[in-house]
């Protein structure tokens, strides 16, 4: 590990902690699959909470001192992302808005309809970039068609189909949404654009942000919302 930060880094002329700690990890796995390791484990408990007790170097009382000692000294450098704010949203929405009025052809409007209603579930819901591609299209089209409406305000669904945290088995998590939010934002508006755009595709089932074949392409969705940040910024 000491050897490992004297590698050049991303953010300075050495690697951080969190990068060199990875070392302890894939050598206690490796260490716990070998024969030595497996001799040696032992386990308490019951099915669902187990203590395991094993020799491996890395878990030993003197590897945990000398890891909080090397944070320590080394210290962490950190570069969040900047958070989108609300003026930043709004002119994306914007862009998109009039990108919509001149999509002639229907895989133009399908990209577009797909990038709006990406941007305003995960702004809106303050939902983590991953999660909102476990939209269900189903769910969506299927809650679209109620009537919600609560004290004269109108809502939208957003089912999300998937694994959570410690949950068994793939379950739906309904999460409503206001239709208009106050500043603005037309949340429903960009979902049903994206129900639309996928049932003249023909398709009713799946993942609401994926192609034909269900697959979601992750980098598409970042290159296409940076790129358009990059407009605002200029």
């Amino acid at each position: 590990m000491l050897i490992k930060s004297r590698d050049p880094g991303r953010y300075a002329d050495y690697q951080q902690f969190e990068s060199i700690r990875k070392l302890r990890a894939g050598f206690s796995n490796v260490f716990l699959a070998s024969l030595t390791g497996t001799a040696s484990l032992r386990s308490m408990g019951g099915d669902k909470a187990k203590q395991f007790f094993t020799n491996c170097p890395t878990h030993s009382q003197w590897f945990k001192k000398f890891s909080k000692g090397c944070l320590s000294r080394m210290g962490q450098v950190v570069k969040q992302d900047m958070a989108v704010s609300l003026e930043l949203m709004h002119a994306l929405v914007e862009m998109l808005e009039k990108e919509w009025e001149h999509a002639s052809i229907p895989i133009q409007r399908s990209a577009v309809a797909s990038v709006g209603a990406y941007a305003t579930i995960a702004f809106c819901g303050s939902f983590r970039g991953p999660e909102v591609f476990l939209t269900d299209l189903f769910g969506l089209n299927k809650y679209l068609a109620a009537d919600l409406s609560v004290d004269g305000k109108a809502y939208v669904i957003i089912p999300l189909l998937g694994r959570f945290k410690n949950e068994l088995g793939n379950q739906y998590h309904l999460t409503p949404l206001i239709a208009t939010t106050k500043s603005g934002i037309p949340v429903r508006i960009w979902v049903q654009r994206l129900v639309d755009t996928r049932l003249k595709e023909g398709r009713r089932n799946g993942p609401a942000f994926g192609d034909q074949a269900g697959r979601i392409s992750y980098p598409w969705y970042e290159r296409e919302i940076l790129e358009r940040f990059q407009v605002v910024q200029q």
